[in-house]
C-alpha cells in the first residue's frame, strides 16, 4: 500500500509541475503573439474608443518598450542613483548561545547562526511610468511580474562599533549593534538594494485602461493575461521562460514515471499476498 500512495503522490507533483509548465508556456506565448505598439499608437486607440463609447471602457493588452520615467525620481538609500523604484535592506547576520542536545541527549551550549532584517524599505516614485520616442504612459505596478536589477551590495564584518551605530534610512534613525550580551555575537551586516534606474531600458506586457479615470498600464482583470514589468529585454526573458519550461517538463516526465513505477510495484506486492 506504501507504493501506491507514494507513487499518487509522486505523478500529483508531476500534474503540478505540468500545470506550471502550461502556465510559464502561456506567458511565452503572449510575448510572442504581442506586437509592440508606441505609446502614441495607444493613446490614438485610446482617444478612439473613450471618444465614441465614453470614459471607463477602453482596454488594450498591448507590448510597450521604452525608459523607466517620472518627473518625481527617487535617490536609493543605499546607491545614491536616481531611480523610479528601490528596495533596500539590511540583514543583521549572528551567533546566539543555546543548549542544543548532543547525540548522547546530553545539553551542551552551542553557538548557532541567525539572521533579522533591521530594515526594509521600498519605494515606487510618484507618476512611475514608461516613455518612448512617441510619449509617456503611466504605469500602476501593483501585482506585477516584476524584474529589477542590483544597485547595491555589501557585507561589513562585526559590529560598527562597542556603543552602536545609528544609521538613517527613509529619515529613520536605526541602531545598530552595541550592548554586551554574553549570548550573542555579530558576524556582520549586509545592505542590499534593488530597484529600476530613471531612463533604464523597461519592457511592459499588460492592459493599457483607463478603469480608474486615466489611462495607465495595469494588471489585466482576465488572470489568463500577464503583467510584466521588467529591466530585461523581451529575448532575455523568452529564454529564462524556455529554460523554465524545459526544466518543468523534464521534472513532469520524471514524476509521472517514478510515480507509475512505484504503482506497478506496490500492485505486485499486493498480488503476491494473495
Amino acid at each position: 500500500m506504501g507504493f501506491l500512495i507514494g507513487g499518487a503522490v509522486v505523478a500529483i507533483v508531476g500534474v503540478i509541475l505540468w500545470m506550471v509548465m502550461g502556465k510559464k508556456a502561456g506567458q511565452s506565448a503572449h510575448l510572442d503573439l504581442t506586437d509592440t505598439s508606441t505609446v502614441s499608437e495607444v493613446k490614438e486607440n485610446y482617444d478612439s474608443i473613450s471618444g465614441s463609447m465614453g470614459s471607463g471602457n477602453f482596454t488594450h493588452f498591448c507590448e510597450l518598450k521604452g525608459q523607466a520615467h517620472s518627473d518625481q525620481p527617487l535617490t536609493a538609500e543605499q546607491s545614491n542613483e536616481s531611480v523610479v523604484y528601490y528596495k533596500s535592506e539590511v540583514i543583521h547576520k549572528y551567533e546566539r548561545l543555546e543548549n542544543k542536545k548532543d547525540s548522547q541527549g546530553n545539553m551542551q551550549k552551542k553557538w548557532v547562526k541567525k539572521t533579522d532584517t533591521v530594515s526594509e524599505n521600498e519605494v515606487w516614485a510618484d507618476g512611475f511610468g514608461v516613455k518612448d520616442a512617441t510619449g509617456f504612459i503611466a504605469i500602476n505596478p501593483k501585482k506585477s511580474k516584476l524584474d529589477t536589477m542590483q544597485l547595491h551590495s555589501k557585507f561589513e564584518k562585526g559590529e560598527p562599533n562597542q556603543s552602536g551605530l545609528n544609521i538613517k534610512l527613509g529619515g529613520v534613525s536605526i541602531g545598530l549593534g552595541g550592548g554586551g550580551n554574553s549570548n550573542h555575537r555579530t558576524i556582520g551586516y549586509e545592505y542590499k538594494e534593488i530597484g529600476i534606474k530613471l531612463g533604464q531600458n523597461l519592457y511592459v506586457l499588460g492592459d493599457a485602461n483607463d478603469r480608474d479615470g486615466s489611462l495607465i498600464m495595469s494588471k489585466p482583470t482576465d488572470k489568463k493575461y500577464p503583467f510584466i514589468v521588467s529591466t530585461k529585454s523581451e529575448d532575455e526573458l523568452q529564454a529564462g521562460l524556455g529554460s523554465a519550461i524545459k526544466g518543468y517538463k523534464i521534472g513532469a516526465f520524471v514524476c509521472f514515471g517514478l510515480g507509475g513505477a512505484l504503482a506497478v510495484v506496490g500492485l505486485l506486492k499486493m498480488m503476491s499476498v494473495f
